[in-house]
């Protein structure tokens, strides 16, 4: 005889594998720290990025995560972590993002976590090849190769907005028959 969960033995219904919502800002404050770390090194700098990640998961409505994201990207023009500074900073703002919004004593499901998780996927992908090819492409230009990482990056982000949100604002598909 299974018992089950406190809630099933209260009524509630089952919504399934789930995490507290404060989970979200954890994993936003690890991949904080553990970026700033990587990117930055042991430095005074070190400090200040340890105390806008706390800060970012304890007030994500506030401008932390945004902060730490450009502290992030100053430290990383040389490029010597590019990779761990695409994740980290794209990490920081998707965690950030979310837990802004949820409800303190939440309990999210994992299943509505999934359309999020996939989409960090795919802009990771995409992110991290643009950061290969202008790395590869001017690389050898020092920080030079950092400020067209973040021409690409936003020249990139402008297609992404004229592809998803010109048809939406237009009407481009929808069904005007009704």
């Amino acid at each position: 005889m299974s018992v089950g969960s406190r809630a099933e033995r209260a009524g509630a219904p089952s919504i399934g594998p789930a995490v507290p919502a404060w989970t979200i800002g954890a994993l936003g404050l690890v991949a904080g720290v553990v970026g700033s770390v990587v990117v930055i090194g042991a430095s005074g700098w070190l400090v200040v990025a340890v105390v806008l990640a706390v800060a970012a998961a304890l007030l994500p409505r506030g401008p932390f995560a945004a902060l730490l994201v450009v502290q992030l990207a100053l430290a990383g023009l040389d490029g010597t972590s590019l990779v761990v500074l695409v994740l980290t900073t794209h990490l920081v703002l998707a965690t950030g993002l979310l837990w802004a919004w949820m409800p303190r004593t939440a309990r999210v499901q994992l299943r509505a976590l999934l359309p999020s998780a996939l989409r960090f996927i795919a802009v990771q992908i995409g992110a991290q090849a643009v950061a290969f090819v202008v790395v590869g492409r001017f690389g050898d230009a020092g920080p030079v190769g950092g400020i067209w990482l973040a021409v690409a990056g936003a020249v990139a982000l402008l297609a992404l907005a004229v592809g998803l949100f010109v048809p939406t604002l237009l009407g481009v598909g929808d069904d005007t028959e009704r």
